[in-house]
């Protein structure tokens, strides 16, 4: 079943890249350039380190976002986000689409009963 998730993930995941990459397109060749940087610390679901790990890698390679701290401890990673209206919803949008995918794939260390 990890594997099944895996694939899809690896497509879903190029799927993102592209929607990213078009809505940079779109923010660059607009007459203005009026983005709304900003920081925001993404509270981590996923355990371990490298699932982390790559968590914070898949965000950074997704064009208008940036990984610049991972906080073990805390369990929370900092993103620079180029253009984002909601910092709430950017967030949400980050755990639903990349890290979801990544809790099916390697899921909790400690499995809850």
């Amino acid at each position: 079943m990890k594997l099944y998730y895996s694939i899809a993930f690896v497509f879903l995941y190029l799927w993102e890249v592209i929607l990213s990459t078009v809505s940079l397109v779109t923010l660059v060749v607009r007459p203005q350039l009026r983005l709304q940087p900003c920081f925001v610390d993404v509270p981590l679901d996923l355990e371990g380190q490298f699932s982390r790990f790559l968590f914070a890698c898949l965000v950074s390679m997704t064009p208008g976002t940036l990984s610049v701290a991972l906080d073990g401890e805390r369990g929370v990673l900092l993103v620079h986000l180029l253009d984002s209206g909601d910092p709430e919803a950017s967030i949400r949008e980050l755990k639903s689409k990349i890290e979801m995918p990544l809790l099916r794939i390697f899921g909790p260390l400690n499995p809850r009963s």
